[in-house]
């Protein structure tokens, strides 16, 4: 399936990592010199801002639409190995968040913090939509995303592997400063609404 992002940076995100594009529609009246000059190898249809806003479906769109292939969720096996990759693991598991905008808020902050990877329920999790991939701002591009079946189960073989299990609450004890992240980590954040799973929650060391 196909799907349409949008946003200047989701878009030149995109470009960067060499992922492909099968449409890209700008708008006729861009001004933007730098931006253009970013696609000048590329092929682009100049349309009106509302042909850009029928596509995307938000007027936020910032002149630019590309049409692609809907975002896949990586392996997690393949997470785990890139985490690993690092001095100090540290992978994001997010219980439950499913506002598009907090996802991709998150995301932008695991890719300017350096995670690699995330890992998000199946079926308790906003998609890899393009609202999220415009308000991480290209970090979807970076960033890898996990999606499992059971949270406490995929804790559980974390742990195995040797990762202690941090859970992020307002009511926490601890200050987040306080926590000693120079071992294999994973930061547990839970929904908008309820917080972390009672059974998830157990797993937190």
């Amino acid at each position: 399936m196909t799907q349409y992002i949008y946003g200047k940076n989701a878009v030149l995100a995109r470009i960067e990592k060499q992922e492909a594009i099968e449409e890209l529609y700008v708008y006729e009246g861009m001004k933007d010199q730098r931006f253009l000059a970013r696609l000048s190898a590329l092929k682009f249809k100049k349309v009106s801002r509302q042909q850009l806003e029928q596509l995307c479906g938000n007027p936020n769109h910032q002149g630019v639409v590309a049409k692609i292939q809907e975002y896949k969720y990586a392996p997690l096996e393949e997470v785990i190995a890139l985490a690993n990759t690092q001095e100090y693991p540290l992978l994001v598991m997010l219980d439950g968040i499913e506002d598009p905008h907090n996802l991709g808020a998150i995301l932008r902050t695991c890719e300017a913090i350096g995670v690699k990877g995330v890992i998000v329920h199946k079926y308790h999790s906003a998609p890899l939509s393009s609202t999220v991939a415009k308000v991480s701002t290209g970090a979807i591009e970076y960033v890898k995303v996990a999606q499992v079946a059971n949270l406490t189960t995929t804790l559980k073989r974390l742990k195995k592997e040797g990762y202690w299990v941090v859970g992020a609450e307002a009511s926490g004890p601890l200050d987040y400063r306080a926590v000693d992240y120079k071992t294999k980590i994973v930061l547990v954040i839970g929904s908008e609404g309820y917080g972390i799973a009672p059974l998830v929650f157990k797993q937190c060391d």
